[in-house]
């Protein structure tokens, strides 16, 4: 309220009529004027801030409706942070290698993923001919398959910690989710092989 004080005194002409003096009747009416700028930059402020993808909270349904989420792969239970960054992702688009960021570049998968909040590695096997591969380059067929590898380490099978019925290696959280997620974007010439590191 005083910044909003100072800057109503700041327009006043100057003269005996305009006195600065606090207890003055003009000064008083100033103060309550500047109240109530106070009260709506209070209130105007945080509601601008909902209208911004990567701050709303109130707003995040309206924005999910606009980039056509939630997407059946995530499902409901998503933490208001998760369902943001989706939110972002979406009106970012991804972004490769390739000037059209074709959904074939492997960067652009890679991309993808790191939006959603799942660092990975993306490649896939190609035959290996000579004059254009080295020495040292892995020697793969051309199976279609294309291996995603999210940085991420999953918890063994431990004996005397785990029990019959438990996964012998479990996910990290979310892995399903992108996979899942991951089928839609890559071209369905594609098999998907999700992977972790150890």
């Amino acid at each position: 309220m005083d910044k909003f004080l100072q800057a109503l005194q700041h327009l006043l002409p100057t003269g005996y009529a305009w006195p600065r003096d606090a207890d003055s009747t003009w000064m008083r009416l100033l103060a309550g004027v500047a109240a109530s700028l106070g009260e709506l930059d209070a209130v105007t402020t945080p509601a601008t801030q909902q209208w911004l993808p990567h701050a709303t909270v109130t707003r995040l349904a309206e924005w999910e409706d606009v980039v056509g989420l939630p997407d059946q792969c995530f499902g409901p239970n998503q933490t208001v942070e998760a369902r943001r960054g989706r939110v972002l992702s979406r009106l970012r688009g991804p972004s490769g290698y390739y000037d059209d960021s074709s959904p074939a570049a492997l960067a652009a998968i890679e991309n993808i993923c790191s939006n959603l909040g799942f660092p990975a590695t993306a490649r896939y096997n190609h035959p290996f001919r000579c004059g254009r591969d080295r020495v040292g380059r892995r020697v793969g067929q051309l199976d279609g398959l294309l291996h995603v590898t999210l940085n991420a380490s999953s918890e063994p099978f431990r004996v005397r910690q785990n029990r019959v019925g438990d996964r012998l290696q479990d996910r990290p959280p979310g892995s399903v989710e992108l996979a899942c997620y991951l089928e839609k974007c890559v071209p369905a010439r594609y098999e998907l092989v999700v992977s972790f590191t150890a």
